[in-house]
């Protein structure tokens, strides 16, 4: 009975730590860091995007280094990290990280998606979660641009 008593007692006590435990409210978002440095100050807010020049980078095999051609003045330098889709997947994709000291942390991340008619959308972003400035790619008036945008209006910590 004594046994019986003590079983008991761990037992409620038990369930009352994890229920207790259970209670505290989980914080997973973090407040937004609006001080961050500025990553991309240097160029335009609209950059026109090579989509022809930037095919040949689905091609490419993991670990090669590569200077991405997105646009007329920014060359985008880095290694190949991941890639997904081989040549008759819908959907491909590539992602690059910098390795040019001036865009240090940033990571590319480019995708072309087949439609039913054959022809490709293409979607990609810029970014590093060391600044607060980022680039995503999209259709305006039927031609790709890269549009800078700050971090937080793409990504929540």
């Amino acid at each position: 009975m004594k046994t019986l008593k003590i079983i008991t007692a761990f037992a409620l006590f038990s369930l009352s730590y994890f229920y207790s435990a259970a209670q505290e409210e989980l914080r997973l978002n973090k407040e937004p860091n609006y001080s961050k440095p500025k990553l991309f100050a240097d160029l335009p807010q609209k950059m026109n995007v090579t989509i022809s020049d930037m095919e040949s980078v689905f091609d490419l095999p993991v670990g090669t280094a590569v200077t991405a051609k997105l646009a007329k003045n920014f060359p985008f330098k880095g290694t190949i990290i991941s890639k997904a889709g081989d040549t008759g997947a819908q959907v491909r994709s590539v992602v690059i990280k910098s390795t040019n000291n001036t865009r240090s942390g940033a990571v590319l991340t480019f995708s072309k998606v087949r439609k039913d008619d054959g022809t490709y959308n293409y979607t990609g972003r810029i970014l590093s979660m060391e600044s607060i400035d980022a680039f995503e790619i999209v259709k305006e008036n039927g031609q790709y641009v890269l549009q800078k945008k700050n971090y937080y209006e793409m990504i929540r910590e």
